[in-house]
């Protein structure tokens, strides 16, 4: 018998694809999905580059790879080496999302032993150029944040800059964890795991991949 997967998980999988393909805020729609292929490359990678290479001369997939492969190691002092050398820090912010969008739908299938996602056609057009509304400095987080910053967790209000890389991770986030409003029940759960059952998997996960959270 094959491995039966929620339908709300295999949709918001989908719907993660369909959104890396589509333009966005700075970046095209082709651009988006070189990220993207960048870092699903580097995760699947049997041997990657150490995380002191920069791999491609190219500052957004050298972001992507990093943020794929070596995630822990990144910080602020490297990103503000980006930023000096060029990059918008609304681009890092995108760049970022791309990376969410792409790497748990991949890393999922290859934990199952499902066939890889391919990535989707590009969707034609310009970056829309949509941002929050107000945009303020944060101190819990390097990028600028949604405003008023710094009310919410720094995980929470790490993408808000920008709505559409911020939405898509909370639809990720709802089928394969929870949602935000969900995390404030500690009895919560989907009639699976429990929720003690589920941080303590995802306590040991982001052990293993040396989140600081």
């Amino acid at each position: 018998m094959g491995t039966v997967i929620r339908d709300d998980l295999a949709q918001a999988h989908r719907q993660s694809l369909a959104h890396v393909a589509a333009p966005g805020s700075q970046l095209t729609a082709q651009r988006r999905l070189q990220i993207a292929a960048v870092a699903r490359d580097a995760y699947l990678a049997a041997d990657p580059s150490p995380p002191w290479v920069r791999p491609y001369g190219d500052a957004a997939l050298d972001v992507a790879y990093r943020l794929a492969r070596h995630a822990g190691t990144i910080t602020q002092q490297w990103y503000e080496q980006v930023i000096t050398e060029g990059m918008h820090p609304l681009e890092w912010v995108e760049v970022v999302g791309i990376v969410i969008a792409t790497v748990p739908v991949v890393a999922f299938s290859r934990a199952i032993g499902a066939p890889l996602p391919g990535l989707p056609a590009p969707v034609d057009g310009p970056p829309h150029g949509r941002e929050a509304g107000e945009l303020a400095p944060a101190t819990l987080n390097w990028v600028p944040v949604a405003a008023p910053a710094d009310q919410t967790a720094s995980v929470v209000q790490a993408l808000s800059a920008l709505p559409d890389e911020w939405d898509n991770l909370w639809q990720l986030a709802g089928a394969q964890y929870m949602s935000d409003a969900q995390m404030a029940d500690p009895l919560w759960n989907r009639g699976t795991l429990s929720r003690p059952q589920m941080e303590l998997v995802a306590g040991r996960i982001s052990r293993i991949r040396e989140c600081f959270f």
